[in-house]
């Protein structure tokens, strides 16, 4: 007697590692895009300071990369420490990008950034 369920409906539902890969995906490629606009940024200067400054852009990003590297070998619950500690960090570093920035707008507001 044949089964009632048909064998050749397959539902391939994803797993919670399948959206986070998908999720991760997402995020390296817009990571991949936010250096690529980082990086043109320092490409604008002064040719005098332009390949010293490049240099110090193109290193932060490649120190960041291989930071986000070596973590993902490393246990998991020590990833999260890692992670954490890196987040806060960066959230210490924004704060003290977005005052210089602030400052610099102040002292001359025709060069303000515009985002897109």
């Amino acid at each position: 007697m044949a089964s009632s369920i048909d064998t050749n409906d397959h539902h391939v539902y994803p797993t919670q590692e399948d959206e986070l890969r998908a999720k991760e995906s997402t995020a390296e490629n817009l990571k991949k895009i936010i250096e690529d606009e980082f990086l043109e940024a320092f490409r604008r200067i002064p040719k005098e300071k332009e390949q010293k400054i490049y240099q110090q852009a193109r290193s932060i990003v490649d120190t960041f990369n291989t930071l986000m590297s070596v973590s993902r070998i490393q246990p998991y619950e020590k990833q999260e420490k890692l992670m954490y500690g890196l987040k806060k960090l960066l959230k210490e570093q924004i704060n003290v990008i977005e005052a210089q920035r602030v400052y610099a707008m102040k002292i001359n507001p025709d060069t303000t950034y515009q985002e897109k």
